[in-house]
């Protein structure tokens, strides 16, 4: 026989745990199917545990409403387990090495960063991820960089739905990291707006791309902008997304992953390109896309 709590691990009021319809877990008589009463949760000895509410939802089957401090928690659990009782881990297996499986799954789905990765987890609790663990506990850091002018805030402020960088056709106008959390198809990114890379000697600037250059290393992936109507950016890498910044003002003259313009471009609107933009950058971090975020991610390219 097994129980199950039905609620998170967190420090709270009230916790609710399942279990069978044991009649010594208690001092006193069950109500009956549908009706609840006060009762004192008592060891196999008789001594008192807690003072819960005791909801019958089956013949068989009873809710303990227990306190919900992390203390009452472990000596709830120790009492059902010297009843006899086993924890159930939420996959049907008890929980093992003191039963906390279940507790163990409710923390996993309290740090997913996104609603889609608390869908991924749900689906498939302990399976291993097609994409790196790592985005099921924080949002993958996208780094946008290119050069300057290239339209790196632009494409920020586009992304976030507001202004959140400051635009300006003042060559080294973003000096400073500006970063931003976005959800995308359920995914929360976190973007990161960089300094604008050239050769400069201008101690502030330069600081900047300092700071920009410190990123990449830290991204998961990198979105280079390209502007169609200047020379090929530098300091790119294989597996950086390049994207042909400002398409409205020519075509693409060199290899790009997908285009894009706060402009549009003939036949296509800025929010389409920008939607492409979102799914492509999903994609190469491997994170599964589409209504479900069924079980598989699509293939690409991402660092742990």
């Amino acid at each position: 026989m097994r129980f199950r709590w039905l609620t998170p691990p967190a420090p709270a009021a009230i916790a609710i745990v399942r279990v069978p319809a044991v009649t010594a877990l208690i001092d006193r008589p069950f109500p009956a199917v549908g009706a609840a009463r006060l009762a004192t949760l008592v060891d196999r000895a008789g001594g008192a545990v807690d003072e819960v509410v005791v909801a019958r939802i089956a013949d068989d089957a009873i809710d303990l409403m227990c306190h919900g401090g992390p203390g009452v928690r472990l000596a709830v659990t120790a009492c059902l387990g010297g009843h006899g009782l086993d924890q159930d881990d939420g996959n049907g297996g008890d929980g093992g090495d003191g039963g906390d499986g279940g507790d163990a799954r409710w923390r996993r789905l309290a740090a997913a960063p996104s609603p889609a990765a608390a869908r991924w987890l749900l689906a498939h609790g302990d399976g291993a991820p097609p994409f790196a663990s790592a985005f099921l506990v924080r949002p993958p850091l996208v780094l946008i960089s290119g050069p300057p002018n290239a339209g790196k805030s632009t494409l920020l402020n586009a992304w976030c739905g507001h202004a959140r960088a400051l635009v300006a056709d003042l060559p080294g106008t973003t000096r400073d990291l500006v970063a931003a959390d976005v959800d995308t198809d359920g995914w929360r990114l976190r973007l990161v707006d960089s300094a604008g890379l050239r050769a400069t000697g201008e101690q502030l600037e330069a600081a900047g791309q300092d700071l920009a250059r410190a990123a990449r290393r830290q991204a998961d992936l990198v979105v280079v902008l390209d502007p169609v109507d200047a020379p090929a950016a530098g300091e790119t890498r294989p597996d950086d997304l390049i994207v042909a910044a400002r398409a409205d003002r020519g075509a693409p003259r060199r290899r790009h992953d997908v285009i894009w313009s706060a402009h549009g471009v003939a036949g296509r609107d800025a929010r389409s390109l920008l939607a492409d933009l979102r799914r492509t950058v999903l994609m190469r971090l491997g994170l599964p896309v589409g209504p479900d975020h069924g079980a598989r991610g699509l293939p690409g390219r991402a660092r742990g």
